[in-house]
């Protein structure tokens, strides 16, 4: 007699072979998320590289950096404190936009057809057409390629498209009134010597155009743009803990949406700013990448910062003339 054999595996067989590819796939996992969020983070990169370079662009056609924000022209000598977003919602006279940094460089990321459909002699509110569009380099690609379900809380009027993760340095000033303020979101600019003492400005400000004679502390030691935190309200937190861990939102408004400061813990009696990046404070940049978050310098080169980085050299190195020239780390 003649016995047959039996291709295949056994049982016991067949369940070793799935558990070595079960233990091959949990060892690949890593790597492959690490080599995604590499890419990304570059991604991030190039994206505030162009937003640099389109800055310079912008310093090359009218002899200094854009103003951070454009409010009313009275601003600051009128009041204690100033909403932009009132600007933003209210007002509808030239010069009364509430609008950020952001729109001026529109032509400068090829964005002309954008930034020619937005009428300067409007506010935010009155451009919602133009402010409420995705633009694809604003947004860092390791959060969102987009508004996501839950943003819309930090967003303008609620709206479903035009954020951003990327804004500029103001320095290392209390440029925020960040005490409670009941039913509201948005964050009022101080008004105060703390904005602006020389030593402690960045280059962007308020109805302010520095140019780059301005950063006396070198180009390469100075940020100029970076990323944003986006902070969304917890549902549990109330009052000053939920105000102050709330961000705003929106690459067309001027104010916390897209403007951050360096300063470190209690500077200029800044209640509650425990100073550094990704430290869920709605005036601190911060990011979406692992340990750290991207900044571009003023020479127009892009690093990465740990959030481990000194406080203090961090301070330093927001502000555009304070006399203490810090290289990156």
């Amino acid at each position: 007699m003649y016995s047959r054999r039996r291709d295949g595996f056994t049982l016991v067989e067949l369940l070793v072979v799935v558990a070595i590819i079960g233990i091959l796939i949990a060892l690949l996992l890593p790597a492959v998320h690490a080599a995604r969020e590499s890419a990304r983070c570059i991604d991030c990169t190039n994206r505030l590289k162009q937003i640099a370079l389109a800055l310079h662009a912008y310093v090359d056609a009218k002899s200094a950096f854009p103003p951070g924000c454009v409010l009313k022209p009275d601003y600051p000598a009128y009041s204690a404190w100033y909403d932009p977003w009132g600007d933003e919602a209210a007002n509808t006279a030239p010069g009364h936009h509430g609008t950020s940094w952001m729109l001026q460089i529109l032509p400068f990321i090829e964005q002309h057809t954008l930034h020619r459909k937005w009428d300067f002699g409007k506010n935010v509110l009155g451009n919602r057409a133009a402010a409420e569009t995705d633009v694809s380099v604003f947004y860092c690609p390791s959060r969102r390629s987009g508004i996501r379900p839950g943003d819309e809380a930090i967003m303008f009027q609620g709206w479903t498209r035009g954020g951003t993760d990327y804004g500029a340095c103001v320095g290392r000033c209390n440029t925020w009134r960040n005490q409670y303020a009941a039913g509201s979101v948005s964050h009022r600019f101080l008004y105060g010597s703390t904005l602006f003492e020389p030593k402690k400005r960045g280059v962007f400000g308020p109805n302010t155009a520095s140019g780059t004679a301005h950063i006396h502390d070198g180009m390469s030691n100075t940020i100029l743009v970076g990323e944003m935190q986006r902070l969304i309200p917890d549902p549990a937190a109330t009052g000053y803990v939920q105000y102050n861990a709330t961000s705003n939102d929106g690459w067309a408004l001027a104010g916390a949406a897209t403007l951050f400061t360096t300063a470190v813990a209690l500077e200029g009696g800044d209640q509650g700013q425990p100073g550094g990046l990704n430290n869920g404070f709605f005036e601190s940049p911060g990011s979406e990448h692992p340990g750290g978050a991207n900044f571009a310098l003023a020479d127009g080169s892009v690093r990465l910062l740990s959030e481990n980085i000194d406080s203090q050299v961090f301070a330093w190195m927001g502000s555009m003339a304070d006399g203490q020239p810090f290289a990156p780390p």
